[in-house]
C-alpha cells in the first residue's frame, strides 16, 4: 500500500512538473477561443485594439510571410482577435492588422500541428480616408462567406475550406 503511495505521489509530481511546462505557443491561450459560425465585422467603429504582438510572436507564427512587408511600418500594428474553433484537424488565429493609422485588415490564418502555415483569406477590411471599401464576413466550418462593399454596393465571394484546412475560392 505505501508502494501504491509513493507511486501516486511520484506521478502527482510528474503531472505537475509537465504541465508547467509551456510551449512556445502557450500564449495564444490568452485569447478567446469562438465557436462557428462566426461573424467578422471588424472596422474602425467596433474594434478595440487588444495585446500586440511581439516581434518575436510574429516570427513564431509566420507573420511576415502573411502579411508580406506591411509589418515594417513605423504605425503597424498586429494583434489577435480571437481563434475559431473550426476543425480538431487544424488550429486557427484570426489576427487584425493596422498597417497605417487609415486601414485595418482582419485575417484568418490555418496552420498544421506544427504551426506551419496551411492557408489564409483576409475576413475583413475597413479603410477611413477614403470610406471606399469595406468587407464582412462569416466563418462556417467548411466556407467563409466574404462580402465586400464598393461604394456601399455589396458584392458576395464563397470561399470552401478544405477538411486539411486548405481555402479555395468557389
Amino acid at each position: 500500500m505505501r508502494k501504491i503511495k509513493n507511486l501516486m505521489a511520484i506521478v502527482v509530481l510528474v503531472t505537475a512538473i509537465t504541465s508547467c511546462k509551456t510551449n512556445k505557443y502557450s500564449f495564444l491561450s490568452n485569447y478567446p477561443v469562438k465557436t462557428v459560425p462566426v461573424i467578422d465585422s471588424t472596422n474602425f467603429s467596433n474594434h478595440v485594439e487588444g495585446k500586440l504582438l511581439s516581434k518575436k510572436e510574429q516570427e513564431l507564427l509566420k507573420l511576415p510571410v502573411i502579411f508580406e512587408g506591411q509589418l515594417e511600418g513605423e504605425n503597424t500594428k498586429v494583434g489577435i482577435s480571437y481563434l475559431p474553433k473550426i476543425s480538431e484537424n487544424y488550429q486557427s488565429v484570426v489576427y487584425y492588422l493596422y498597417p497605417n493609422q487609415s486601414e485595418l485588415l482582419v485575417m484568418l490564418v490555418n496552420y498544421d500541428e506544427k504551426f506551419n502555415i496551411i492557408n489564409s483569406q483576409m475576413l475583413a477590411y475597413d479603410e477611413i480616408a477614403e470610406s471606399m471599401l469595406k468587407t464582412t464576413s462569416t466563418i462556417y466550418k467548411d466556407s467563409i462567406v466574404l462580402t465586400e462593399y464598393i461604394s456601399e454596393n455589396p458584392s458576395t465571394i464563397k470561399f470552401n475550406i478544405l477538411e486539411n484546412g486548405q481555402i479555395t475560392r468557389e
